[in-house]
């Protein structure tokens, strides 16, 4: 059994997005289990309300769930992980963080705000999914390291079909944010 597998297929999942972008599609297309989050991390809000609307999602879960994001979703859940109480975090069996480097030129203000993220290990099991010809993907790997994730690359990824729905995703041209 691949670390996939038994992170994806077990548990109910939480597909988090932010406000703007669409929720991941994948791999919760077809599962009946799945709540979606849409995190509004708008300037009308204080700057942590994002981070509670994160809170308020893992204590209403009442079962361990797999947070599945992409983009900018995946580092404001990052962050959010690493600051939260572990009471908190209870509720979240694992993640799985597709493109975390990921955004279109608008959210890069957002991006910016959630760098540098503490370098401390996330408190559950983690994939990063992304191409290994990824543009940034030695400054993902350095993140990955230091969340104690495991990188896979989408070509490897569990489920095949997934990979050709990820790669059909449009993306961003690589930001200077992250050199």
């Amino acid at each position: 059994m691949t670390l996939e597998s038994e992170l994806l297929g077990t548990h109910p999942f939480l597909t988090v997005a932010v406000a703007g972008d669409r929720a991941p599609e994948w791999p919760a297309a077809g599962r009946k289990d799945v709540r979606t989050l849409t995190l509004d991390m708008s300037h009308k809000h204080h700057r942590g309300f994002w981070a509670m609307q994160l809170d308020e999602a893992a204590r209403l879960a009442g079962e361990p769930h797999v947070v599945v994001a992409r983009g900018l979703a995946c580092l404001a859940v990052v962050r959010w992980a690493q600051l939260s109480p572990k009471s908190y975090l209870g509720n979240i069996a694992g993640a799985c963080l597709f493109s975390p480097l990921s955004f279109t030129p608008a959210q890069a203000p957002l991006a910016q705000a959630l760098q540098p993220s503490p370098t401390l290990p996330l408190p559950f099991r983690s994939l990063v999914v992304e191409h290994r010809t990824a543009p940034l993907v030695g400054h993902l790997l350095t993140l990955v390291d230091s969340w104690g994730s495991r990188f896979v690359d989408i070509e490897d990824f569990a489920v095949p079909e997934i990979a050709t729905l990820i790669g059909a995703e449009s993306r961003a041209p690589a930001n200077t944010l992250w050199r």
